[in-house]
């Protein structure tokens, strides 16, 4: 059976599209991250308030990151943006490992705020 080369060229250029549309939202929303989403997530080293009482989202350990293992000083900023990227509220912090956690009602976005089943009805200004 003989493929026309047509074909094949226009399905590697869609798949190729749709591969850089995926890296720009991923790269969206690690700005979103660093920029507010950070500042949602709690670091704790309080293993009691956490495990059991929150729901385990999973590990953080920087240093199998292929891209750039953090410095002692990074560390701090690199669990915060990781956690929130994951959607967790909370890193129970270990050393140089951290378990996210979600503690609140639901998953945060990577711009800090709750993720909620269905979006938020629009608010209509009261009738006078």
């Amino acid at each position: 059976m003989r493929r026309n080369p047509a074909l094949s060229a226009i399905a590697a250029l869609l798949l190729t599209a749709a591969a850089c549309a995926h890296l720009t939202e991923a790269d969206k929303a690690r700005e979103q991250a660093k920029a507010s989403g950070k500042y949602k997530v709690r670091l704790t080293e309080d293993a009691e308030s956490v495990q059991g009482v929150c729901k385990f989202v999973r590990s953080i350990v920087p240093d199998n990151d292929p891209i750039i293992s953090p410095t002692k000083g990074q560390l701090a900023d690199y669990y915060r943006v990781e956690g929130v990227l994951i959607g967790a509220d909370t890193v129970l912090v270990n050393g140089r490992t951290g378990e996210a956690y979600v503690c609140g009602s639901s998953p945060l976005n990577p711009d800090g705020s709750r993720r909620g089943a269905y979006a938020a009805p629009p608010v209509t200004p009261p009738a006078r």
